[in-house]
């Protein structure tokens, strides 16, 4: 349950019901270029959606909006810089759930993913599917765990303390497997390695593993998702196949935040140009390219989307003794 004093940390803008374009004419924001900071490598999914979303954002406020990577740390070092920055609006954060998985799994405590952000919106959530090797003898989840069972087979995942991590950890100990955790420095070296069938199976985003579904050069056996996702829907999601609530994940939210204690008229002026943006059919058709599913947030909704991630988050990171290292 979260708490109303938890909620109100975040929950501080009404829903803008006005132009963004007059309401930044009336708040005099922005006046110079927004710096909008990406925690993760350019070329990655989460750096091509906060381009699309700079773009449009720009577009509908008539001032510059230019993406800055600073990646490190599971996306810490760069959020660690808008958690700082100062709260005029001009320093903005895209991020993953990341933003509060992170913290949880690492010795270092760069910021607080509840007090030391604004959310202004989140575009929806990503999903994860459960891939083996085109080569593997299961055809289904159900196939794999009856092979799997006796053998010490190795799952791949992008890094330790990830999500990739987390869920097949909590797959092998559901399932009484003895499987091996196997991490890599990201998603291109563990799809290397689940091509060439050095691991038995991976967990990664759906917009690195969907062409390779597609090539039929992995199998998806089930996918972490609370609902099946359009143009994959023969791809069961762990719920269907009768796994429990943990499984039923709809973490994975990814969206804009500003510093702490961001002016309200600043707030509503990036609500407005977000709800503006993300109603845009060509916003639209780029999330669904890189499959982001659900319905977009905006402020409100969002701060209850996050603390909400961290609560069952930090129950798995208790239940698994996660650790980034």
């Amino acid at each position: 349950m979260i708490s109303r004093r938890r909620f109100l940390q975040f929950a501080t803008v009404g829903t803008a019901t006005v132009s963004s374009s007059s309401l930044a004419w009336t708040a005099g924001y922005p006046t110079r270029t927004i710096r909008l900071v990406c925690p993760w490598p350019a070329g990655g999914v989460t750096d091509v959606l906060a381009r699309s979303l700079a773009q449009a954002i720009s577009t509908e406020l008539g001032q510059a909006v230019i993406v800055d990577n600073r990646a490190g740390a599971g996306g810490m070092i760069g959020s660690a810089e808008v958690a700082r920055a100062v709260a005029d609006g001009h320093t903005l954060l895209f991020n993953t759930s990341s933003l509060v998985q992170a913290p949880a799994v690492s010795a270092q405590k760069l910021y607080d993913p509840i007090k030391d952000f604004s959310p202004i919106g989140s575009l929806g959530r990503t999903v994860m599917p459960f891939v083996v090797p085109a080569v593997s003898q299961a055809s289904t989840l159900e196939e794999f765990v009856a092979y799997a069972r006796g053998r010490q087979l190795a799952f791949g995942t992008y890094g330790a303390g990830t999500t990739s991590h987390a869920f097949q950890q909590l797959f092998s100990d559901h399932n009484k497997l003895d499987m091996v955790h196997v991490p890599y420095k990201g998603e291109a070296p563990m799809l290397n390695d689940v091509l060439s069938n050095q691991v038995a199976c991976a967990m990664g985003t759906m917009s690195t593993l969907a062409p390779q579904i597609e090539a039929r050069m992995v199998r998806a056996l089930a996918i972490l998702s609370p609902e099946e996702v359009e143009g994959f829907s023969e791809i069961p999601t762990f719920k269907k196949l009768g796994y429990p609530t943990e499984f039923d994940w709809r973490g994975g939210f990814i969206g804009l935040f500003g510093p702490p204690n961001l002016p309200n008229d600043v707030s509503i002026v990036l609500e407005s140009a977000f709800t503006k943006v993300v109603s845009n059919p060509a916003m639209q058709k780029i999330m669904k390219q890189n499959f982001v599913v659900g319905r977009p947030s905006l402020t409100r909704e969002t701060a209850i989307e996050i603390a909400t991630t961290q609560e069952a988050w930090a129950k798995l990171v208790a239940r698994l003794h996660l650790a980034a290292n």
